[in-house]
C-alpha cells in the first residue's frame, strides 16, 4: 500500500505555491520523505509519502493550517492496482445535482413534506425503506408523463460525464446504483453512458386514461444494503475483488458500499458518510475521482 496526500479544489480558488510550500515544509520538518506533482494546475496536487504510517498529528497540522480555505485535503492509502476496474456511482446529489424524488414532490405540491423525509433518511435518522415508502405514498396519482418532462431539466454535476467516459475508455466497468426510480435513473444512465444501472421501480395504475403512480413500489426494494450486494454480484461476474472497486456517494444509504470499496469517495456528503469514506470531496468535482487513480 502506498500513502498519498491529495490537495484539491475545482472552484475559482487557486491552489498556489504558497500552499504547496507550506505542506512541503511540514513534511520536511517531520522527516517524511516524499515526491509531489501537479495533476491539474491550481486544482489538484499529489504527494507520495515514503512512510508506512503518517502520524495523526501531522495530518491534523496540515488540515488545520488550511481549514478556512475552500480546498479538500485527503490522506489516503491505496492498495494496488491504483487504477480501479469497477466504478460504482450513486445518482441523486452525486451524479446529478438534484434529489430526483424531491423534484417530483415539489412539482406535485408535497415538496416540503418529502424533502424533510429525504433529509432525515440521508442523514441516517430514518430507515431508508420506511422513508422511501412514506414518500411514495405522498406521490399517489402523480402522472408518469410529468416525470419524463422533469427528466429533461435534471442538472448533471461537473465532471460526471468525463469520469464515466474516461473510465470506460480504460476498460473499467461503470455502474449506476440508485435508490431512486427507473424513469429518472434509466434516463441519466443512458445520458451519461453507464454500462449498467440498478434502481427502484414505481407501480402504476390508470386514472382518466393517464398512467399515474399508485402509491406503492415494486419489491424487492433497492435499499442501503442492496448497493454492496449488487456490487458483489459484479465482482463474481467479472472475477474482481472489492479492492478493484472505486465508489462514490453522498448519504447514509451509501455507507456499506463506500466502507468496503478499494477507494470510497464521499462527494459533498453527509457527516455519517464523511466519517467512513477514504476521500471527502466538498470543493472538488467528480473529475477528482480520475486524478485519485493517476488519470
Amino acid at each position: 500500500m502506498t500513502n498519498y496526500l491529495f490537495i484539491s479544489n475545482s472552484s475559482n480558488f487557486k491552489i498556489d505555491n504558497n500552499i504547496i510550500n507550506h505542506i512541503n515544509y511540514i513534511l520536511n520538518d517531520a522527516n517524511i520523505q516524499f515526491t509531489n506533482k501537479e495533476i491539474n494546475k491550481n486544482n489538484f496536487y499529489e504527494w507520495i509519502l515514503n512512510e508506512n504510517i503518517v502520524k495523526d498529528f501531522i495530518k491534523k497540522k496540515i488540515k488545520n493550517l488550511f481549514i478556512d480555505l475552500p480546498i479538500d485535503i485527503n490522506f489516503l492509502k491505496i492498495r494496488c492496482p491504483r487504477k480501479k476496474k469497477l466504478l460504482i456511482c450513486d445518482m441523486d446529489s452525486t451524479i446529478i445535482k438534484e434529489e430526483s424524488l424531491d423534484e417530483i414532490a415539489e412539482e406535485a405540491g408535497v415538496g416540503s413534506k418529502v424533502k424533510n423525509i429525504t433529509k432525515k433518511a440521508m442523514n441516517g435518522e430514518l430507515q431508508f425503506e420506511d422513508a422511501l415508502l412514506e414518500r411514495i405514498k405522498l406521490l399517489k396519482n402523480y402522472p408518469l408523463d410529468n416525470i419524463f418532462t422533469l427528466n429533461t431539466m435534471i442538472q448533471i454535476n461537473d465532471g460526471a460525464k468525463e469520469l464515466v467516459e474516461k473510465m470506460k475508455s480504460k476498460s473499467c466497468i461503470t455502474v449506476l446504483i440508485s435508490g431512486g426510480f427507473s424513469p429518472s435513473v434509466s434516463f441519466i444512465a443512458k445520458k451519461i453512458g453507464f454500462d449498467y444501472y440498478h434502481c427502484n421501480n414505481f407501480l402504476y395504475k390508470k386514472n382518466n386514461e393517464r398512467i399515474v403512480l399508485n402509491g406503492y413500489i415494486q419489491n424487492p426494494i433497492l435499499d442501503k444494503k442492496s448497493k454492496l450486494e449488487i456490487t458483489k454480484n459484479y465482482l463474481k461476474k467479472f472475477n474482481l475483488t472489492l479492492n478493484d472497486v472505486i465508489s462514490v456517494g453522498d448519504g447514509a444509504n451509501d455507507v456499506d458500499l463506500i466502507k468496503n470499496s478499494g477507494i470510497g469517495v464521499s462527494y459533498r456528503g453527509k457527516k455519517i458518510l464523511n466519517k467512513i469514506a477514504d476521500v471527502v470531496f466538498n470543493y472538488t468535482n467528480l473529475k477528482g475521482i480520475l486524478y485519485l487513480q493517476d488519470y
